[in-house]
């Protein structure tokens, strides 16, 4: 991936800076804080971020790319547990939180650019103000809504139905991930998902 220059990098700290503003509200010290704890990486297509048995001490956010958070079955398969879309948060929060070994894995599934934040870090943004670390309980509510959702998904959804919900809410994870991870991460078989696939279109 070609190197970028300070003016791109300047365009992507303004993404990162409009999603967490929907968050909370920001001033010119937030916006130079926000800076100085957020670094850019980019990582290429199939390139691990967080492997099992490592302890997972970055947070991400995600610029552009695509990636899977999946658990490795002894099968061989990819057992899907998360898809991660561009302008979104990611992290193995289990391992970056109580400091344990990942018990899975975080990979690219394409080209991807991303601002990682350490866990030092982090916990040096939430104990700066109290706006910061209401930022943070937001933040963890939308992660725990969008988990508690997944599940009344899986149980209460067919399978058609959890596929059209995620064309409808993320129609780029349908565009750009193999058909194989979106079948396990839906929960079913990829020729199932095939069926399903010929039966809407």
């Amino acid at each position: 991936m070609n190197a970028l220059s300070t003016n791109e990098i300047e365009k992507f700290y303004e993404l990162l800076i409009k999603k967490i503003s929907l968050l909370s509200k920001l001033d010119v010290d937030d916006v130079k804080l926000i800076k100085s704890l957020f670094h850019f990486e980019h990582y290429k297509k199939d390139e691990p971020i967080i492997r099992v048995g490592e302890v997972a001490d970055k947070a991400y956010y995600i610029i552009s790319g695509y990636m899977k958070y999946y658990k490795l079955l002894e099968s061989g398969d990819d057992l899907i547990i998360h898809l991660y879309a561009p302008d979104n948060f990611a992290a193995s929060l289990d391992s970056f939180f109580k400091k344990e070994r990942s018990k899975e894995e975080l990979t690219c599934i394409t080209d991807c650019r991303l601002f990682s934040i350490s866990k030092t870090n982090l916990e040096i943004l939430f104990s700066t103000n109290e706006k910061w670390g209401t930022f943070g309980r937001k933040l963890m509510e939308t992660f725990l809504i969008e988990k508690e959702e997944r599940i009344i998904d899986q149980i209460s959804l067919t399978a058609q139905q959890r596929y059209i919900k995620l064309i409808e809410t993320h129609p780029g994870i349908v565009q750009n991930v193999p058909i194989k991870l979106i079948a396990s991460f839906i929960g079913v078989k990829p020729e199932s998902l095939s069926r399903i696939r010929k039966h809407i279109n």
